[in-house]
């Protein structure tokens, strides 16, 4: 079965993130206009904010990345989701957190 890439973003909210080499890293936890972003961890979790062009696929309920782990945590990794960082908060912002 091929990947459709014209998914619904949405359906991934919530769900597993799995990288080239196999790791899960998080789950999504909300959507930005060209990127997502993944929280790995309840107590002092990490972020991830990833472009979208790096999924690889979305199927079972798992969002696969083109991405290894290494990569991911040298190019992505933030302190904060940064949904509100000099961004307008209603604009193509979705979010599994609530603040």
């Amino acid at each position: 079965m091929e990947w459709n890439k014209e998914f619904d973003w949405n359906e991934i909210v919530t769900k597993s993130v799995i990288t080239s080499d196999s790791k899960e890293i998080g789950k999504v936890d909300g959507l930005e206009d060209n990127e997502f972003v993944v929280k790995d961890g309840l107590i002092d979790p990490k972020f991830y904010r990833i472009p979208r062009n790096k999924v690889e696929s979305y199927d079972d309920g798992k969002v696969k990345l083109a991405l290894s782990e290494d990569q991911v945590k040298s190019q992505y990794e933030r302190k904060t989701p940064g949904y509100y960082e000099g961004k307008n908060v209603t604009s193509g912002r979705i979010s599994n957190t609530t603040t």
